[in-house]
């Protein structure tokens, strides 16, 4: 699609995502520690977010990915607003963020489906 062969406009595309990402991290954490009714269309979310599987290490799942979507909104606002272009390690650092919180949601989903039954 054309618009998105402007690099402006991917950065934009990229903020966007990582602010809805971060919102419903932030909206998961805090219906996990206030141990809340969480609002989705989707299977038993409050079984999934009780269940064992929802903290690694003693840290709600859900914080690490507002702390990833956190760090990929920032990564993005500064590739936005650097007007000499982001240093090109930038790229290359929210790509590693994003593969591994890709590959970490694609495991949690095979944990929500196969272990839990809940997919």
């Amino acid at each position: 699609m054309k618009i998105f062969s402007n690099l402006r406009n991917l950065q934009i595309l990229s903020a966007v995502l990582s602010a809805i990402g971060l919102a419903d991290s932030l909206y998961l954490w805090w219906t996990k520690v206030a141990q809340s009714h969480i609002v989705c269309g989707v299977g038993d979310c409050d079984l999934v977010n009780a269940s064992p599987y929802s903290s690694l290490l003693g840290i709600p799942v859900a914080a690490l990915g507002a702390a990833g979507y956190g760090a990929l909104l920032i990564a993005a606002l500064w590739a936005l607003a650097a007007r000499d272009g982001a240093p090109p390690w930038l790229t290359h650092a929210r790509f590693i963020v994003a593969s591994g919180g890709l590959f970490f949601a694609a495991y949690l989903t095979g944990i929500e489906a196969f272990i839990l039954h809940e997919y």
